[in-house]
């Protein structure tokens, strides 16, 4: 049996709480499954297309000439959309040698600072993202072997960081509520 509650206009499953949900504790859970899953069909798209490739190229002597360019513009968008999971769950390389002399509140504020610093910076490679997009749609840019429209995988850059941004502001606001 599933219950529906309603909270100020809102309906939601009533195994999530309220608050979580008005914060964006829903949306957050969907987005996390939404990235996930994309990372992993991408990977399991990838690992088919090489395993079939290399079958082709040693097995019967032919090969296609547009698998390594999707590979690689699958593992692009695997990378990408890959670093706001690892934001999600700290799985970034970081030197926290310093952490274990600074007092809970030193962390925290040290947390809050870098936190701030890497979405500012994630904000300025999404711009920068959007401004190379908007060149490859400007010149008319295609890829050698698919003939894809270069901003598609160029896309990943702006997304990706626009995830990262949202990972680096979620962390800003748990470490605030600690």
């Amino acid at each position: 049996e599933i219950t529906i509650n309603c909270v100020q206009g809102r309906f939601y499953p009533a195994s999530l709480n309220a608050s979580d949900f008005l914060e964006g504790g829903g949306a957050l859970k969907i987005l996390n499954r939404i990235e996930e899953a994309f990372c992993g069909t991408a990977l399991l798209i990838t690992t088919i297309v090489l395993f079939v490739n290399v079958v082709l190229r040693y097995v019967f002597n032919a090969s296609t000439t547009w698998a390594e360019e999707l590979i690689k513009y699958l593992m692009i968008w695997i990378a990408f959309i890959g670093g706001s999971i690892c934001v999600r769950e700290g799985a970034h390389v970081s030197i926290d040698f310093f952490y274990e002399y600074l007092s809970e509140k030193g962390m925290k504020v040290v947390l809050i600072i870098v936190n701030s610093i890497a979405v500012v910076f994630c904000l300025l490679m999404a711009i920068y993202g959007m401004q190379t997009i908007q060149f490859t749609i400007n010149t008319g840019q295609v890829s050698p072997a698919l003939q894809l429209p270069m901003w598609i995988p160029y896309l990943a850059i702006p997304l990706g960081f626009i995830l990262m941004t949202i990972r680096y502001a979620q962390e800003i606001v748990k470490t605030i509520k600690k």
